[in-house]
């Protein structure tokens, strides 16, 4: 019989979610966490960096819709991680998509197609360059909305997706719910963890689950998301009973 090998898991650093994805992500996969405005996707992709980082691992922030330095200061005042220390120490480093020519909704002059694959050559260049073991992205929406063709979408998120998977990175995609858009993007990912916000009585109640976790099992319940001085972490509870 051949030697079966078992693949290397990399921890979340959200309590009570690698329990969920029965012992975090897989190695060297492209994750999205989906949710609409306010559901905490940048909270999420900003924690498992943080945790990688903790340990000494070289972690990546890719950024299409802001500069870094709001995310360094909402997790700074948030939390009290200090990311621009972490930068300081060279063990995070910020890609931010600030030039125009990369801003999807700013350009009328690129073709929208051309643009992504200019965005991909340069996180192919800064991955090689900087040769991270974590990347988070956020968002990835704001560089698809432009393509009306499924084809093409389907096409140019393999793409990005491959880019990542290649250099052996776990990574964290944020999108958000718009147009059918981030289906599109769940649909290509390695796994998809689903935030949301339910109403309980006269109560938000946060919410996650695990949609899809290719090559593993997972526990399938809705559970209650929590968010507190010390980041996210996963309640065993269920967010529908008052």
């Amino acid at each position: 019989m051949e030697e079966t090998t078992i693949p290397e898991r990399v921890s979340t650093g959200i309590k009570g979610l690698d329990e969920m994805l029965k012992g975090g992500y897989f190695k060297g996969t492209a994750n999205v966490v989906s949710g609409k405005s306010g559901t905490g996707k940048t909270i999420f992709g900003s924690q498992f960096i943080y945790e990688g980082a903790k340990n000494g691992e070289k972690v990546m922030c890719i950024i299409t819709s802001e500069e870094s330095k709001s995310i360094v200061r909402e997790m700074k005042a948030s939390f009290d991680w200090d990311f621009k220390k972490l930068e300081d120490d060279g063990l995070l480093s910020f890609v931010d998509i600030t030039d125009p020519g990369l801003r999807l909704q700013k350009s009328v002059e690129i073709a929208p197609s051309e643009l992504i694959k200019s965005f991909k050559k340069l996180i192919e260049s800064k991955i090689d360059d900087v040769q991270p073991q974590r990347v988070f992205i956020d968002s990835i929406e704001a560089l698809f909305l432009a393509i009306d063709s499924n084809y093409k979408l389907r096409t140019l998120i393999d793409d990005v997706f491959g880019v990542l998977r290649s250099r052996d990175v776990t990574s964290v995609i944020s999108v958000g719910k718009m147009f059918g858009l981030d289906e599109m993007v769940e649909y290509g990912a390695d796994s998809v963890i689903k935030l949301e916000r339910v109403r309980v009585g006269n109560n938000l109640q946060r919410t996650i689950f695990v949609m899809k976790l290719r090559g593993s099992s997972t526990i399938n319940e809705v559970r209650v998301l929590n968010i507190s001085d010390n980041g996210m972490s996963v309640l065993a509870q269920s967010p529908y009973l008052e």
